[in-house]
């Protein structure tokens, strides 16, 4: 008598047809010996979904949709260019004070801070510090103007570096107390964003 078919084995034979299958095809083979070889993990095959791993991608979109989350929490719209061009995002507010600021987003699985020489060119830009994006920290938001950041720069002296005079480009990986500090007057809750994208 056949033993009865496992659970699994019935959905397997509901899905392939194995008609034309050949029993013991591959036996002799098998019989002959065989051997597993281990191979070291590939990271292009690793987990996509593991965000252990600091995928700047990932990064750039969950910190993009946190502050889109935080900008109509604050009553405004926001619209993404089709190009980007140093635009990720226009926020704006519909009526009679119809306002509308561009912003760049600057998302970190850290707490860096950088500046590029040029969002120079561009007028009335909002640059948005994402920190702790995907991280087990709380996340913050940061909302600076140009002219802000070169400010907060020239206050610890980072506008003097060769990277800034030479380069036009400040990166620091992790900002540090100091550095947060001169950041806290531009930590972002709903009444700072509507103060701020009203100053036009």
């Amino acid at each position: 008598m056949k033993p009865a078919m496992s659970s699994s084995e019935v959905e397997m034979r509901s899905r392939f047809d194995f008609s034309r299958a050949t029993r013991g095809r591959f036996s002799d083979r098998y019989e002959q010996g065989h051997s597993v070889t281990l191979l070291d993990g590939n990271p292009d095959m690793d987990d996509p979904l593991d965000l252990s791993k600091g995928d700047s991608q990932l990064t750039e979109v969950f910190g993009k949709n946190l502050l889109i989350s935080h900008l109509v929490a604050a009553g405004f719209e926001v619209a993404q260019p089709v190009r980007d061009k140093g635009i990720d995002l226009i926020v704006y507010r519909e009526g009679k004070d119809f306002v509308a600021r561009p912003i760049q987003l600057k998302a970190s699985s850290h707490e860096s801070f950088s500046l590029d020489m040029k969002y120079k060119r561009f007028p009335h830009l909002l640059i948005a510090y994402v920190w702790n994006v995907q991280g087990p920290e709380p996340s913050d938001i940061y909302a600076l103007t140009f002219g802000d950041a070169l400010q907060v720069m020239e206050k610890r002296g980072h506008a003097k570096t060769d990277s800034w005079t030479k380069k036009g480009y400040y990166f620091v990986r992790d900002a540090g107390v100091e550095l947060k500090k001169l950041l806290e007057p531009y930590r972002m809750t709903p009444e700072r964003w509507r103060v701020k994208l009203q100053a036009v």
